[in-house]
């Protein structure tokens, strides 16, 4: 594949993964070290009064995102970790679905403002992963690219 097709227009289907995050103990070292290792820019969005959003870029494209843990996330042993996002087309009915397969639903099923909807699921093995229902966020600009998401 070459680099120019890499950077058109993503069309996540159900089933594949459309989005990364880091939960980090720390917002600005995160930052530091990501733009350093990848090249990445980013772009902080407040989060109420306590809390930021960034959403990392390469190339003018998202490719990730970052966010520190909030103190109750903390109070309950969640480490820094990153999180894979997977497309559906619903996320209450693959949530559903998830939990009769015996899934764990982490997170149930809520809005992310107009960007999307998702839900946090744990697998029978105890691997974690978030269900994405996008609507204005369709989730990563570039995939297979250098310093982009793949492998997941």
């Amino acid at each position: 594949m070459t680099e120019a097709r890499m950077q058109e227009a993503i069309e996540h289907k159900p089933g594949t993964f459309c989005w990364i995050e880091l939960g980090t103990s720390s917002g600005d070292a995160a930052k530091s070290f990501y733009t350093q290792l990848f090249g990445w820019n980013y772009v902080d969005h407040p989060m109420g009064p306590d809390g930021v959003y960034t959403i990392l870029q390469l190339n003018g494209k998202d490719v990730a995102a970052l966010y520190e843990l909030m103190p109750e996330m903390k109070s309950q042993g969640i480490p820094p970790h990153w999180m894979s996002y997977v497309a559906v087309e619903n996320a209450d009915e693959t949530a559903d679905k998830a939990k009769a397969a015996g899934g764990t639903i982490l997170k149930e099923p809520f809005d992310v403002f107009t960007l999307g909807r998702m839900a946090v699921i744990q697998d029978p093995t105890g691997a974690a992963f978030s269900l994405w229902q996008a609507k204005d966020n369709k989730g990563v600009g570039l995939v297979g690219a250098r310093n982009s998401l793949c492998w997941n």
